[in-house]
């Protein structure tokens, strides 16, 4: 809760320190820059929480699976993800 509340504080100074239309590079090119650049690690650290808060409980990988390209392979016929080489 600690770092939402952390993200949000810098999210809305940073909201109301833009003004594309300033003088300064400041308001103008670092404010944006840095907002977007907190933007994207808000969501990263959000889809962590949420990610890890549903697959902590079920003991599985995540939904991550172990194969060729689009979940193929892994199978005694060494066919890949693209569908070729049946048996």
């Amino acid at each position: 809760m600690k770092w939402f509340l952390i993200y949000a504080a810098m999210l809305f100074g940073l909201w109301h320190a833009i003004d594309l239309k300033a003088g300064t590079v400041l308001e103008s090119a670092v404010a944006p820059l840095a907002f977007a650049f907190v933007l994207i690690a808000f969501l990263v650290w959000l889809s962590v929480k949420v990610s890890g808060s549903r697959s902590s409980s079920t003991g599985d990988a995540g939904g991550v699976t172990y194969g060729g390209f689009f979940g193929g392979g892994g199978d005694s016929c060494g066919g890949g993800g693209d569908g070729g080489g049946g048996c």
